[in-house]
């Protein structure tokens, strides 16, 4: 009985033996058939992809089949599934004629879709952009690894030449993204790029939007200090952006230094002194307040707004101090702000604010005064400029 089983077993591992030729056979004519219909006039792709289909089934890690399958992917304009079988193929496993055919139409693609993915670019037609740059990447990639494949040095040399370019295509890619508006679509291929070039300006410079589009704000910090390391001439837009990716991340230490550093690059931009002194004061901190404001009266002695804003605070400030019995600081900042307004309406004498300002802070000083004739006078020149005031507004000659 076991006699049997053992030659049974036997009989049967023959017979599978001598099917695998024939398997063997059934595929190279196939192969071979396939051949014949994509070199026909015209061609015959769809008996071609057939056989080929048929092929990997049998035999799923085919190189021979998986290359031509891709060629008539690419004649049929099917790129997406010509990528998936040109990714599998071992490039040292083909004829020489084939590697010259892989080669030539890898090179064809790379050519062919940069030229166009350009010209689709300055047609605003950028969706389609991104597809024909995509393809160019994508086939420089896959031309460098088949060259250098082969170990040879003048192949290893071609394949380096092809980098600049193939970088160019990464960001031409990115950029036609985001000509789309499509921020995730650029993030890859531009982070593509800065793995091999971290200093690229371009791509920095596009990743701002990618990263401030999806609240991205760690990434957001690192790629605009990157933006302002690296750019030759700084746009304000920049640290402006900077500023609210730290408000993102609520640093707010970090909100004020850019503040400082934009005021550097930018020093008569009003918005900066404003905006950071507001910032001080809503901390209750009005001297760090006062003290951006008159730095940026220095630098535009002339602005009535960053006056009108000195003003106010030192008059909030008087207050504060008086309200703790600081007599001393609240006379000061008082003083200040009286002088401050006094520098406004000498440019625009017919300041509503201005003289309510003044107003004001000439009744602060009477509060804290403690001698009864200086107490008059403070709270005459008050009545005196509430009286402008309500003048300006009545004949509408106010600004």
């Amino acid at each position: 009985m076991f006699f049997k089983k053992v030659s049974i077993c036997v009989m049967f591992a023959l017979g599978f033996a001598m099917l695998i030729p024939i398997v063997a056979d059934a595929q190279k004519i196939e192969l071979r058939s396939a051949k014949i219909y994509i070199r026909e006039t015209p061609p015959q792709f769809d008996k071609a992809l057939a056989l080929l289909e048929t092929a990997l089934e049998k035999d799923p890690g085919n190189n021979d089949a998986h290359y031509l399958l891709g060629l008539v992917q690419y004649y049929k304009g099917n790129f997406d599934e010509m990528f998936k079988n040109w990714e599998v193929v071992t490039f040292d496993d083909m004829d020489k004629k084939d590697k010259e055919r892989y080669k030539s139409t890898l090179e064809s693609m790379i050519r062919t879709n940069y030229q166009v993915g350009q010209q689709s670019y300055e047609k605003g037609e950028f969706v389609e952009s991104a597809d024909y740059y995509s393809r160019s990447v994508w086939a420089t990639s896959t031309l460098q690894a088949a060259l250098r494949s082969t170990g040879k040095k003048n192949d290893a040399r071609t394949a380096d030449e092809l980098e600049p370019a193939k970088q160019q295509g990464y960001l031409y890619w990115g950029y036609a993204h985001l000509g789309a508006q499509d921020y995730e679509g650029a993030r890859g291929p531009l982070e593509k790029l800065l793995e091999v070039d971290p200093n690229r300006f371009e791509a920095w410079d596009g990743l701002v939007n990618v990263y401030y589009t999806s609240d991205d704000w760690d990434n957001l910090i690192t790629a605009s200090n990157k933006v302002i390391e690296l750019s030759e001439e700084i746009d304000l837009n920049t640290y402006l952006i900077l500023r609210n990716a730290y408000f993102g991340v609520a640093d707010t230490a970090s909100v004020i230094t850019t503040y400082e550093r934009a005021m550097e690059a930018f020093p008569e931009e009003r918005s900066l002194y404003r905006d950071v002194s507001s910032i001080h004061v809503n901390r209750n901190d009005y001297a760090k307040g006062i003290e951006v404001l008159e730095k940026g009266h220095s630098a535009l002695p002339e602005d009535v707004e960053l006056l009108r804003h000195l003003g106010i605070n030192y008059y909030n400030k008087g207050l504060s101090d008086r309200d703790a019995g600081d007599v001393e600081a609240a006379t000061k900042a008082f003083n200040g702000a009286v002088e401050s307004m006094n520098k406004l309406l000498a440019l625009q004498p017919n300041s509503i604010d201005g003289h309510d300002i003044l107003s004001d802070a000439y009744f602060g000083l009477d509060s804290i005064e403690t001698d009864e004739a200086r107490k008059q006078e403070l709270a005459a020149k008050g009545q005196e400029h509430q009286r402008k005031k309500l003048d300006l507004i009545k004949t509408g000659d106010g600004m």
